[in-house]
């Protein structure tokens, strides 16, 4: 009986200062796609984006509100794959990390994961620093950066993600909303690590999310969703460790 080759996405809202170049070389891409919203100006760049994507499309927002879009247009555009990594395009990590971490995932049934960063990036929360090199913790939070979810569980949070949040708070929102410090389906996977660059290394030395939504805007965005849904932010922690490659003596 032949079984179907097992199909992942990595889906990214891409500008014109990307590092979509490094996730492509030097190893074979493997079994994964990539599918681009493009709000950069470019139309040389958009054609190259396009090249390398299963899909791309343009649109001005934040990578969860261009696939919002994008599903809007294309409901069943994500059909096809079993997990889904929603990613920021600045991620510096290769294709071989890509293929790593689909597998991880996909071997260990979590509903969502992240690597960890390296501490040449930027850390937003302390607890994503690798803390075990070849060890994936078991956590009750994953930040927005780059999440990769199963696409079940995706596809639940985006039928409830209303298109509001830029940024800010999007993490807390599909962490309650999966209850993932009930169900310990949600990890960061300490033996890939990336790097998250500062804003300070990129080219104007901006966050292009600041050009679409103020930072007190972001926040204050969150605060109205937060109240309105009864959600409530908590600390982010690691609940147990998992050693996959090491053996019992």
């Amino acid at each position: 009986m032949t079984h179907p080759i097992k199909q992942f996405c990595l889906f990214t809202s891409a500008g014109d200062r990307h590092s979509i170049d490094g996730w492509l070389s030097p190893e074979p891409r493997g079994n994964w796609d990539l599918i681009t919203a493009y709000y950069g100006d470019d139309e040389r760049e958009f054609g190259r984006l396009s090249a390398a994507s299963a899909y791309a499309f343009r649109n001005k927002g934040s990578k969860f509100q261009n696939l919002k879009h994008a599903l809007s247009l294309e409901p069943n555009l994500l059909d096809r794959y079993d997990y889904v990594w929603v990613c920021d395009d600045d991620i510096v990590m290769t294709s071989a990390q890509i293929c790593a971490m689909f597998q991880t995932a996909e071997q260990f049934g979590f509903w969502v994961c992240q690597p960890a960063f390296s501490d040449l990036g930027k850390i937003s929360h302390n607890f994503t620093r690798r803390q075990t090199p070849d060890g994936i913790r078991i956590v009750n939070f994953v930040e927005v950066t780059c999440p990769l979810f199963r696409r079940a569980k995706l596809a639940a949070f985006m039928d409830v993600y209303d298109g509001s949040l830029v940024g800010w708070g999007i993490d807390f929102w599909f962490s309650i909303f999966l209850n993932a410090r009930g169900n310990a389906r949600f990890a960061v996977v300490d033996s890939v690590l990336v790097i998250n660059r500062r804003d300070e290394e990129k080219p104007g030395k901006f966050r292009e999310i600041d050009r679409l939504q103020a930072p007190g805007d972001r926040q204050a965005s969150w605060h109205a969703v937060r109240d309105r849904l009864g959600l409530q932010s908590y600390g982010q922690e690691t609940m147990w460790t998992i050693l996959p490659n090491r053996k019992d003596p």
